[in-house]
């Protein structure tokens, strides 16, 4: 199999570039040969796969628009003028650019790593595999305009609402007819992408991210006494609940529980959240970090008796896979799509009410009092079971070679 592949791709990036570079490695390992398509100043791939003989690297560089972006970055309106004039023509120079290699060679598919497609190729199906459904963070900034108001002023509270708006419309909204398979990370963003953008059921497949289980280890140890210690991680924006975790942490201590909270991530993009940590009721329960390493990641986990995601709508949590990986159980929102990979340790939220969190809380405090927390290893071979790299691969060459007899058999 040959495929044109674009997106976002780094092995020590964020959670979907890095997953995207272990995916990319497993493929090439597995035989199919790779051709991708990007400019070097914003995705290379070549420290990752460079070296491999079935890949081959096409810059794509969009030259005068991206020297323009750069020299007007600090400029107010020019910056962003430029930003969208830089995005729209590579966008258009590595469909171009796919089109043309097309000519001299056969792909039997072309492939968006981390992002949906910006264009098609005719002949050549077009796999998207998207973060999720657009509009996540959209959708919760109308959903909470109220506390976004109270945080962050109306000023903006109004400026955040109007660009959500713009995000979920035409305008902001990817062409999904660009695509003639999405692939996403759970079962939720699947019924979302079916019920809130009308996608077939038929084009949309589930795959979850691969992780890198040789950094993620579960390292046996002697269990830590004292109270739960409970970790948050990752963006601090209305989406992720950082309103519910703290909530429902102050509801347990108050009721005579003790925990151990530490909360790492930055504030987003609204300014005004870390009102919701500077005021926490029990400072010195709490401890704020602000960023660590992904290096340090796993030893951050493994410090830690739960993560806690009570997100709304994630396509992938990849914070609770790490956790997995490191036998660490997990509580995650009712509409976290990373349920779906959940082991009997861990805990899924019915809803998003403080006094649920408070109960599931109250409830693993308890099982630690009396060293009931089950088997670590457990949380790691559902780990393995589910995000290694070689079985996602091989997963994700099975869903490619259906689309492509699918696109054969098409009138």
């Amino acid at each position: 199999m040959r495929l044109a592949v674009t997106g976002f791709v780094e092995a020590e990036a964020g959670s979907v570039a890095s997953a995207n570079a272990l995916l990319l490695g497993a493929l090439l390992d597995r035989g199919v040969r790779v051709d991708f398509f990007s400019k070097a100043s914003f995705v290379d791939p070549r420290p990752i796969a460079g070296n491999h003989p079935g890949f081959t690297f096409h810059d794509t560089d969009n030259r005068i628009p991206d020297r323009l972006r750069r020299k007007v970055a600090g400029w107010p309106v020019a910056g962003l003028i430029a930003r969208m004039l830089d995005v729209w023509t590579y966008n258009r120079l590595v469909v171009r650019s796919i089109r043309e290699a097309s000519r001299r060679k056969k792909f039997d598919a072309c492939l968006w790593m981390g992002d949906y497609a910006r264009g098609s190729i005719p002949g050549i199906p077009t796999v998207s595999m998207g973060q999720g459904p657009p509009g996540t963070d959209a959708r919760s900034v109308i959903n909470r305009f109220d506390e976004i108001r109270r945080l962050a002023g109306l000023p903006s509270a109004l400026k955040w609402s109007l660009l959500a708006l713009a995000r979920l419309s035409r305008i902001g909204l990817p062409v999904f007819g660009h695509s003639d398979h999405i692939i996403v990370a759970s079962s939720r963003s699947l019924e979302s992408l079916h019920s809130i953008y009308r996608v077939p059921l038929s084009q949309v497949s589930v795959l979850p991210f691969p992780l890198a289980l040789e950094k993620f280890r579960f390292v046996p140890g002697v269990a830590a006494t004292g109270p739960l210690r409970c970790l948050w991680l990752g963006r601090i924006v209305p989406r992720k609940r950082i309103d519910l975790f703290l909530d429902g942490a102050a509801t347990v201590i108050r009721s005579g529980t003790p925990l151990a909270l530490t909360v790492v991530g930055k504030v987003g993009f609204i300014r005004g959240y870390e009102r919701l940590i500077e005021t926490f009721p029990f400072p010195g329960s709490l401890k704020r970090i602000d960023h660590v390493d992904r290096s340090g990641i796993p030893d951050l986990l493994r410090a830690h008796d739960v993560l806690v995601q009570p997100s709304e709508e994630e396509d992938f949590g990849s914070s609770v896979a790490e956790a997995q990986a490191c036998g660490i159980p997990v509580i995650v929102g009712a509409t976290n799509g990373t349920g779906d990979y959940l082991c009997r340790r861990d805990l899924r939220l019915s809803d998003y009410q403080p006094e649920t969190l408070c109960k599931a809380l109250i409830r693993l405090a308890a099982l630690k009092a009396n060293n009931a927390m089950g088997d670590p290893s457990e949380s790691r071979r559902s780990a393995e079971e589910h995000f290694s790299a070689e079985r996602v691969a091989e997963r994700l060459v099975t869903i490619l070679k259906g689309v492509v007899v699918n696109s054969t058999k098409a009138p």
